[in-house]
């Protein structure tokens, strides 16, 4: 599973790393089996990419775009280029439900299904509670 992490300075991609796990724990177990500390977040978690904004304004213009369900061009680009090569049992998992209609109208072709449900808000959590760790050092100084 991939999950895609906005963050005021550009768009993260992230990959889990262990899908079987992730499929046997339920959404109330999550957090203390992939986030109980940073070393485990880590561990389950993987930053794949991160396409940082270009300025604030590209960056304001992105933000109101997805908050309204649309898809700005530079998440489509960045959709198409980093999971051009997942495969179909692969799943995207999005924050925002009113975005996931957005995503599947912009990038009908994109090769993975797209999740939006209580086990993906737990893995959101947990990113935003370790966001540091997870993030190299280079992402982290463009935040």
């Amino acid at each position: 599973m991939h999950l895609l992490f906005e963050t005021p300075a550009g768009y993260s991609l992230f990959k889990i790393t262990d899908d079987k796990k992730l499929s046997k724990t339920s959404e109330d177990d999550l957090h203390d089996k992939f986030f109980a500390d940073a070393s485990k977040a880590k561990k389950y978690v993987s930053l794949i990419h991160f396409e940082p904004f270009a300025d604030t304004a590209d960056a304001v213009a992105a933000a109101a775009a997805c908050i309204d369900g649309k898809v700005p061009k530079s998440l489509k680009s960045f959709l198409k280029k980093q999971l051009k090569k997942s495969g179909k049992g692969d799943s995207l998992a999005i924050a925002d439900k009113s975005l996931v209609a957005g995503i599947k109208e912009a990038v009908p072709t994109l090769p993975c299904s797209l999740a939006c449900d209580a086990k993906t808000h737990e893995l959101f959590r947990g990113i935003r509670c370790y966001l540091d760790e997870l993030l190299e050092g280079a992402c982290r100084r463009r935040i």
